[in-house]
């Protein structure tokens, strides 16, 4: 990660409660019943995978959860403000064409967080998304967003420590769930928000009953610390 963007990614972390990542100001996780408590349960696709250095957003999708059920989406491509990488648009689908006249960044990211209102975040590999709306601060003048994050796939390596596969597909494959649309934004935020609910209940059996003890028990803003060193 660029030393100037990784630094002060890193300093948010370390200044606010753990799981509160984005924003100095962030609110602390919730210590209610971890199924009533609101999430946003988002997925970005970017023009490439550094985000710490240069790549940008082109599409955002999310589903907001009340009492774990889905009560309204959010998805709208973004224009990078550059040309999008060939290699790119063959992963996601999304061309120079599509985001011409869709907002930008700060515009588009200060929508989602009106959106994503008093919710917790959830992502999966929430490393990579977070980091990539820190470049999208930085880099793009783009709002900090002040919700707690929490991370899909570091739950679910706590979960299952021996298993290999966490990944997305993996992870959905073995629950049974069909993630339509996959690598359309909102089409894996949908599919991850299933999978969330999945793995609250699992931990939930395990004894952790709240946000904050969840997060304490699975390292969850110390792994997607270490986990951004990787974008």
């Amino acid at each position: 990660m660029a030393g100037g963007l990784w630094q002060s990614w890193r300093a948010l972390f370390t200044a606010v409660p753990a799981g509160s990542p984005l924003a100095p100001a962030a609110a602390p996780l919730p210590d209610g019943p971890m199924e009533s408590v609101p999430y946003v349960v988002f997925d970005l696709e970017t023009t490439g995978l550094r985000p710490s250095i240069s790549d940008d957003v082109v599409q955002i999708g999310a589903v907001r959860l009340e009492g774990g059920v889905e009560t309204g989406n959010f998805d709208t491509l973004v224009n990078p403000g550059r040309p999008i990488p060939p290699v790119s648009t063959r992963y996601h689908g999304v061309t120079d064409a599509m985001v011409a006249r869709a907002p930008g960044a700060a515009e588009a990211i200060a929508t989602f967080r009106d959106f994503a209102a008093g919710a917790v975040l959830v992502a999966h590999n929430a490393a990579f998304d977070l980091t990539a709306l820190a470049g999208a601060a930085e880099r793009r003048g783009a709002p900090r967003l002040p919700n707690p994050a929490m991370c899909s796939m570091t739950l679910a390596r706590w979960l299952d420590p021996r298993e290999p596969d966490v990944s997305l597909d993996g992870l959905c494959g073995r629950a049974g769930l069909v993630i339509e649309h996959r690598h359309h934004a909102l089409g894996d935020a949908r599919a991850t928000a299933v999978l969330w609910m999945s793995l609250l209940a699992r931990a939930a059996a395990r004894g952790s009953l709240n946000l904050p003890d969840l997060a304490f028990r699975s390292s969850m803003t110390e792994r997607i610390v270490e986990n951004a060193r990787h974008f």
